[in-house]
């Protein structure tokens, strides 16, 4: 945590305003994004939001009077008129833990699309500072294996077997997980129905890892400046302070 506190208080220093929202993106449970708002001072407001009900809702009722918004920032619409009339003027944007498990190009515009020039970022990301080899065995492993396979296994899957490689997306490098069904089978999630054959491949997850150059530029190719950073002993983990270019 004291990589966060470091990253925290870097911003509460650099910010003016008495009031303005916190909007936290994706927020789980909310413990990091709630540790900020009582960092900043008492006239922020602050507005958990996460694909999942029941993690927004968690994250509002530990801050009284705050309201969950439930959406997918992926996919949703809209977003940036919305929070331009919902959230008002001088908005932080707390993004930890999601930049590793989508595809730049596809989170990133979303996320520039919120930003306006006074505006603020704290955001975190997986490194790889000696290359992602390195730290593939920390995913790699039997545990993990059993825990990722146990979804497909819970929704019908028979026989099969989890494998965890390293991929090449646009230049980056990224941590995958497949399902290689054995036998073929039927999964319902959802209320739907997914037919699967014998050689068939599931994704189960990805985490993309970066350098700090490839996130720079991978952040400065959407108009994001890393004005601020803040990095593990191990350096496997960063927070950074960021505004638009």
């Amino acid at each position: 945590m004291a990589t966060y506190q470091a990253a925290v208080a870097t911003l509460v220093n650099q910010w003016p305003h008495e009031e303005g929202t916190l909007i936290a993106l994706g927020c789980g449970g909310g413990e990091k994004d709630i540790a900020v708002l009582k960092a900043l001072p008492k006239g922020t407001r602050f507005v958990p939001t996460d694909v999942s009900e029941p993690l927004a809702l968690t994250a509002a009722g530990a801050v009284a009077g705050s309201v969950p918004l439930v959406f997918d920032l992926a996919m949703a619409k809209g977003l940036p008129e919305f929070f331009g009339q919902y959230a008002g003027k001088n908005r932080i944007y707390t993004f930890f833990g999601i930049i590793p498990n989508f595809p730049p190009n596809e989170i990133l515009p979303q996320l520039r699309a919120l930003i306006k020039s006074e505006d603020r970022l704290l955001l975190s990301a997986n490194l790889a500072p000696n290359g992602i080899e390195s730290i593939l065995p920390q995913y790699d492993n039997a545990p993990t294996r059993e825990w990722l396979g146990e979804f497909p296994r819970a929704h019908g899957a028979k026989e099969g077997a989890v494998k965890i490689t390293i991929e090449t997306d646009d230049a980056l490098e990224r941590i995958a997980a497949h399902f290689h069904f054995g036998v073929a089978c039927a999964m319902r999630a959802n209320n739907e129905r997914f037919d699967f054959s014998s050689g068939d491949v599931l994704r189960l997850f990805v985490s993309y890892r970066y350098t700090l150059q490839s996130l720079a530029e991978t952040l400065l190719a959407h108009g994001i400046v890393i004005n601020d950073a803040f990095l593990t002993e191990n350096e496997e983990e960063g927070v950074f302070v960021c505004g638009l270019q």
